[in-house]
C-alpha cells in the first residue's frame, strides 16, 4: 500500500443477504415448531413458519437497504 492510496469501502451485499436468509429460515423454523407445539394443524404450522420466514426476510432487507443509504 502506497502512501497516497485511498481506501475503498467494501460492499459485502452477498454476505449480508446470505446471513439474513439464514436468520429468516431459523425464524421460520422456530415459528413453525412453536405453532405446532401449541397445537395447530400441521398445514397451518407450515404456513405460519413460511409467513415468518417471508416477514423476517422482507423486514431485514428493508433495514439493510435503509442502513446502506445512510
Amino acid at each position: 500500500m502506497s502512501i497516497n492510496s485511498t481506501r475503498t469501502a467494501c460492499n459485502h451485499k452477498a454476505l449480508e443477504v446470505s446471513l439474513l436468509l439464514l436468520g429468516s429460515v431459523v425464524a421460520g423454523l422456530l415459528g413453525g415448531v412453536l405453532s405446532a407445539a401449541f397445537g395447530s394443524a400441521p398445514g397451518l404450522a407450515v404456513a405460519n413458519g413460511a409467513s415468518a420466514t417471508v416477514a423476517v426476510f422482507g423486514i431485514g432487507m428493508a433495514v439493510i437497504s435503509y442502513m446502506k443509504h445512510q
